[in-house]
């Protein structure tokens, strides 16, 4: 059990080190651009009759600048989740949804205060619910594998 929760804490602690990397860039990905690229691709789906298969994609055009915190941090809760739950602490295995999505908001919240002194970037309300969403879908989809899904 150890080493597979150093394992994992080494791996959080990489994806956190990631998030902090992307967050100290003055030159962000162009939100603009992605809504450009991805675009057509939405249209091309809605004149085949098959847009709704995109549906849960359209947070990318509709919130080009929160999607990316959204993504980042839900796969940051995915480890923070598989890192709780291998812990030495009965109370963090016990409740690693909840605590992944305390942790992961509060490494958001530093996040955010970091990326206020960067050139170019600054700190919002909108990107720190975005990353709270990102780790409560993360949690959600784990939940419902873990209790729902494949009860054994």
């Amino acid at each position: 059990m150890k080493d597979r929760f150093r394992v994992y804490l080494s791996l959080t602690l990489l994806y956190a080190a990631f998030i902090f990397y992307i967050s100290s860039s003055s030159n962000p990905i162009d939100s603009k651009a992605v809504v450009h690229f991805i675009e057509p691709i939405f249209k091309t789906f809605e004149r085949n009759g098959i847009g709704f298969l995109l549906y849960p994609f359209y947070i990318f055009i509709a919130y080009p600048n929160q999607a990316p915190h959204l993504v980042y941090f839900a796969g940051f809760g995915f480890v923070l989740y598989f890192t709780l739950k291998n812990s030495p602490y009965q109370g963090l295995r016990d409740h690693a949804c909840i605590f992944a999505v305390i942790i992961g908001t509060l490494y958001g919240a530093s996040d955010e205060f970091h990326q206020s002194f960067v050139p170019g970037r600054h700190a919002t309300l909108p990107d720190l619910l975005a990353d709270s969403i990102g780790l409560i879908i993360a949690q959600t989809i784990i939940f419902i594998k873990d209790k729902l899904y494949f009860k054994k």
